[in-house]
């Protein structure tokens, strides 16, 4: 294991794509007709999910402050973001594309020349907005591909208490007014500024791990604003950002006291995470409910089934796309 491993990220890692695989899983399944419990595709479970979105973004953010702060290289960094998100994404795409739009001449309507903003993984981000070729990695890859063009100037940021308190006070405003602002026919989580407060937060986040330290104590005050989910003037986004760092915090420190015997399989599973989120949705409507229909299977027990068939098709395209992210490193 690497000296400096943290098991506790990759504890918030899983434990993001958990209730993000469960919601997809429930609401897919309601739509194909099946009886459904609406605790799992209601209000409450949407909240779990939200959290779950929120500790993604905040352990990107965390993650690359401990990676980059204080020896950052902008084409090193480039590089290493090409090379960690697009193979994969490429070779799940272009997959999807060779069988829908090229064998079977799918979307023939569709301009040809709108594969652009699949080339640049932008295409599902770009969807409610404009026709695109989009197939998987959903709102959350064009996301976070945009934040990692604005991490340098967050990082820049952490270098001076006078920026950081700047920074702070204009993610605080974003977070309250974006959703009360955001144009329509964007969903205000589903756009680079409505979760650019949850990255900032866990840019610094990253600066307290690369020195050891926890948060202060007031964070746990947080907490505090839990009555205000049943508030509808107050964005919900916002409180749950707020819940979402303070177990940020609660995850991790329980992550760090698993046994050392667990990491390396931990480390194994978080590593195809990213996979997971590629391919989860594509297997669940195209092949796994349809074929759990047909079969009459029992709904709740084919779930730890498709999480495992997930993981596996995901350790199988993150280990086809290495060589190419090892390519791309090598001409950086």
């Amino acid at each position: 294991m690497p000296k400096n491993y943290r098991p506790g990220l990759d504890v918030i890692r899983l434990a993001a794509l958990l209730p993000v695989l469960c919601y997809h899983y429930c609401i897919e399944a309601a739509r194909f007709g099946f009886a459904v419990p609406t605790a799992f595709i209601g209000r409450g479970m949407a909240d779990w999910v939200e959290l779950g979105l929120a500790w993604f973004f905040l352990l990107s953010g965390a993650a690359l402050c401990l990676q980059w702060q204080g020896r950052f290289a902008l084409r090193r960094y480039l590089a290493g973001r090409a090379a960690a998100t697009y193979p994969a994404f490429w070779l799940g795409f272009g997959a999807l594309f060779l069988y829908g739009e090229v064998l079977h001449g799918n979307n023939a309507e569709i301009p040809r020349w709108r594969v652009v903003f699949s080339l640049f993984g932008v295409d599902g981000y770009l969807s409610p907005v404009t026709v695109t070729f989009y197939k998987i990695g959903e709102w959350f890859l064009g996301v976070i591909l945009i934040l990692y063009l604005v991490f340098p100037l967050l990082l820049w940021c952490m270098e001076a208490a006078a920026r950081r308190r700047v920074l702070a006070v204009c993610m605080a405003a974003l977070a309250l007014l974006w959703p009360l602002v955001c144009p329509a026919p964007w969903e205000a989580g589903h756009t680079v500024l409505g979760r650019l407060p949850a990255f900032a937060l866990g840019v610094w986040f990253g600066t307290l791990l690369k020195k050891d330290r926890l948060p202060p104590k007031c964070l746990l005050a947080g907490l505090a604003v839990f009555p205000l989910l049943w508030v509808p003037a107050v964005p919900r986004l916002a409180v749950l950002l707020v819940l979402a760092a303070v177990l940020f915090w609660v995850v991790y420190l329980a992550g760090q006291r698993l046994p050392a015997a667990l990491c390396p399989a931990l480390r194994r599973l978080a590593g195809w995470c990213y996979g997971v989120y590629l391919v989860h949705h594509v297997l669940l409507t195209l092949v796994y409910l349809p074929l759990v229909q047909r079969l009459a299977l029992p709904l709740a027990a084919m779930f730890p089934v498709y999480l495992v068939i997930s993981f596996v098709l995901a350790a199988a395209l993150m280990a086809i796309s290495a060589p190419i992210s090892k390519a791309i490193k090598k001409i950086a």
